[in-house]
Formats: structure tokens, C-alpha cells, sequence
């Protein structure tokens, strides 16, 4: 999967879960579920499928959101697997991740990049 995940509006099936994005490190992440429904978010598919139809009362693995829950925050690493209960988009938005171009050096960066500003400009060599 790419890094860029900022602002990325995914339609999800009703009870399909589906690996929206793996993060190799912590992020802070932005979750949203539009439209009537609930989602679940958890680590690994398996956990998300398990809770499919089961009857009340039961446990049920994956981190809950409702819609009227609004725009909720989590710290995040590994996989991200989303999970629910109606057809709907749900917006994901990990601003840390996202790239922007850097007009002065002609490239694509993440804002995470450190750039030395002493260095000659072409002489890849210098970057990190």
C-alpha cells in the first residue's frame, strides 16, 4: 500500500471488511462513518468477521463507531481493517502521512522528511 492516506473516502460493502491501510509506524488517525450505520475498526479481518450477526448481548471484537459519533481520533500502527454494518463511505484521514510537493527541490515529500538545508541541490548523494 502507498503512504498517502490523507482525506481518503472509502465506500464499504455491509458486512465486508476491508484492509483500508498499513501503517509501519504510529499515526494519528482520523476516522468518520457517514450515513446511518456503525463501524468497527480493529487489527486483523478475522476478529471483524466473527462479530457478523451475532446475537445481542454477545462480545463483539473491533473498536465501535457510529456516525453520530462523528470524527473520532486514534493512535494507530500495523494493519487497519474496517468493518460495517451498512453500505456506506467512511472518511479516513491521517494528515501525518500525507505528501506534498516541494517546489524548491522539484520532488515529492512527506512532511516527515528532514531536509539539511546546507545541501547541494541535484547531489543525491546528500539526502538521507
Amino acid at each position: 500500500m502507498g503512504a498517502e492516506l490523507s482525506n481518503m473516502i472509502t465506500p464499504l460493502q455491509a458486512n465486508i471488511p476491508v484492509l483500508i491501510h498499513h501503517f509501519d509506524s504510529v499515526v494519528t488517525l482520523y476516522v468518520r462513518q457517514y450515513g446511518a450505520g456503525n463501524l468497527r475498526i480493529g487489527f486483523n479481518k478475522e476478529d471483524l468477521i466473527n462479530g457478523v450477526n451475532l446475537a445481542p448481548g454477545q462480545i463483539v471484537d473491533g473498536i465501535p463507531q457510529a456516525a453520530a459519533d462523528g470524527v473520532k481520533q486514534y493512535f494507530w500502527s500495523g494493519d487497519l481493517w474496517e468493518i460495517s454494518d451498512v453500505t456506506g463511505p467512511v472518511m479516513n484521514s491521517a494528515p501525518g502521512m500525507s505528501f506534498y510537493i516541494d517546489r524548491s527541490r522539484g520532488r515529492r515529500t512527506a512532511p516527515s522528511d528532514v531536509i539539511n538545508e546546507s545541501e547541494e541541490i541535484g547531489n543525491l548523494s546528500t539526502y538521507r
